[in-house]
This record gives C-alpha cells, structure tokens and sequence, in this order.
C-alpha cells in the first residue's frame, strides 16, 4: 500500500529532474495517481515510464505555455505545442469553468497535446462546484480501430467522459469508442495475458483476444458493439474525432509523427438552463431509478457509472493505494535511475 502524498512526492521528484515546471509536474502526478486510486490502473503511474521517455526523446516539451489561436469568450482553441496533457487539460477545465459562469456553458479546443491519462480523474473537483465537464480526445497520430466493416487501424479507441451532480455521490460516466483501449492492451501484454472475450480482430478482420495481434500482426481494436453492431461504436467515434480533430484544426490530414492529442473540453453550468437545484433533483431520481432497478440472473445490483471508481477512491485514500506487481517493479528502476527515494 502507497499514500497519495508519498506517491505524489516520488513521481513529482521524478519529473521535475527532468526541468518540468513544477505546476505541470504536479498536476501530472496528481492525476496519474487519482487514476490508480479510481482503479483505472492502466492508466495511473504506469504511464510515468512512457512520459519520461517521450521528454527525454523531445517529443513532449516540459516547460511554456499553449498558444492562444481563437478566443472569442465562450470559446477558445489553444495549440498545445506538446506541452503535458493533462496540465493542459487541467488548465482547459479551469478556464472552462470560470467561463461558464459567464457564458452559461464554454468550450476548449487544444491541438498538439500530449497525453492526457485517464478522463475520469479530472471529473471530482468540477462536479464538486455544480458543474457538469466534459472531455473528448483523439490522437491523429496514431490508428489502432478499423471503421466498421474495415481491416486498416484508422482511428483511436478515442475516449470521451462526462460527470453531472446529483444530491449524493456524482455520477461519472469514461467510455471509449472502441470496445477496449490501447493501454489495456499493453497491459496484458505486460502480464502475458489475452483478454477474456473477443474484442479485437486479425489483420484480415477475424475475431481474436489476442492482445499480440494488434501490437505486432496490424490487427485492429473492435469498436463498440463488435462484428454485429460496431457501426455504433464507429460513428461515435467519428463523433469525437470531428469535435476533437475537427473544431481544434489539428487532424489526421496533418500526419503529426509522436504523440499529438486533440482534445475538446467543455464545461456546462446547469444554472444558466432550469437551475442547479431541478438539474440535481432530476438527475438524483433518475439515479435511484436505476439503482432500484430489478438486477438480472447473477447481478448483485444495478451500479451507476462511476460508482466503483469512487468506492475505490474513498479506499485508497483511507487506507492507501494497491499498486500491481509490475508498477512496483517499475518504479524500483525509477527509483534507481532518478535516484529518488521510493516511497514506503
């Protein structure tokens, strides 16, 4: 078991060995760690390795500010130039915030963004003042999803979360576009693993569970709804792909090489429509509807999302954060290279 504040003090060491400014290094940490305390492992402080690599090649910048391209209140577009992600996407939510306080609801476009983590660990504080947030990213720079029907890695799982207040816990809903994502992949890989069902295809468009076949073979990722009904899944992806790619004007035609999110931010303030009070009344019965909801054969009982991510929460931060085998591993050799000492 890790705390939050020795993890948070280790993995901020780390980067700010290497020149990050501090207020990036902070919120990056804070945010791989949040995800590993929601559960969302795949996406917590595993990634550290790949970040570290990513500056140390130049292809994530560790110092400066976004570019402003558009500002015209309610909305803004920001080139990122591959500065951290989610300080970026920490920062998008901030301003979008203040501006919907203004405006009602306020978007945020970044282009040239590095990676953002998990898009659940942004949701808490946001929903915490009566807002509702929204994310979307896609990376035009990398294709592991066929478009429905096809074999060629095209688009990303490109992931998308919204969260809304209730009078009790918030709901916190991370889905994908694509049935699983490119960092659960690599994670079976590392544990040498396949999934449980099918959710990927060969190259030639064979259902597989092989992880392999997309990382070494060019196989591709199902979208939702699989070999039936994946047109679904396909066009929601085409949905963010346009919200994101498209709004932002940093897309595939470009041909970016590394890393390169865009990513659409969007906060939305339920007292500029009917009001924070019904918007939670509403939104809180239909909640209990769905708890109370008759479970089906070997259901315990109907879950909200975002539930279990919180439960998990409240656990780590009452009796510290359970990291995998291979994450420990991980940062003994971070530990060593960085010389920073491993929290205890």
């Amino acid at each position: 078991m890790y705390t939050h504040s020795k993890l948070m003090k280790f993995c901020t060491s780390v980067l700010l060995s290497l020149k990050m400014d501090e207020e990036k290094a902070v919120d990056t940490a804070e945010i791989l760690i949040e995800a590993d305390m929601m559960g969302h492992s795949t996406h917590g402080i595993r990634l550290l390795p790949l970040y570290i690599k990513d500056i140390e090649l130049g292809s994530m910048n560790v110092s400066g500010t976004e570019e402003i391209l558009n500002d015209t209140g309610a909305c803004l577009t920001w080139d990122g130039k591959l500065l951290p992600g989610i300080w970026l996407t920490k920062k998008a939510l901030k301003t979008a915030s203040e501006r919907a306080k203004i405006y009602g609801t306020s978007t945020v476009l970044i282009r040239n963004s590095h990676h953002n983590g998990a898009l659940a660990a942004y949701m808490l504080p946001i929903v915490e003042s009566g807002l509702v947030p929204i994310i979307k990213s896609s990376v035009p720079s990398a294709a592991t999803v066929a478009p429905f029907g096809g074999t060629k890695p095209l688009l990303t799982p490109d992931p998308m979360a919204i969260a809304y207040p209730t009078n009790d816990q918030p709901v916190i809903i991370d889905i994908s576009a694509s049935i699983t994502t490119n960092n659960m992949i690599a994670d079976k890989i590392s544990k040498n693993e396949v999934f449980d069902f099918d959710c990927l295809l060969t190259a030639d468009g064979s259902p597989t569970n092989d992880p392999l076949e997309v990382r070494d073979r060019n196989g591709t990722v199902m979208p939702i709804g699989g070999m039936e009904y994946g047109h679904k899944g396909f066009g929601l992806a085409l949905g963010i792909e346009a919200l994101s790619q498209g709004l932002s004007g940093s897309g595939r035609s470009m041909k970016p090489k590394t890393m390169n999110l865009s990513t659409f931010v969007q906060v939305i303030d339920p007292e500029a429509f009917a009001g924070l009070d019904v918007f939670k009344k509403e939104m809180s019965f239909l909640s209990q509807q769905c708890l109370d909801n008759p479970p089906r054969k070997n259901i315990d009982k109907v879950r909200l999302p975002g539930q279990s991510a919180l439960t998990k929460r409240k656990a780590s931060l009452k009796n510290g954060i359970t990291l995998a085998k291979e994450t420990i591993e991980m940062l003994e050799k971070l530990s060593k290279k960085f010389r920073v000492d491993l929290p205890n």
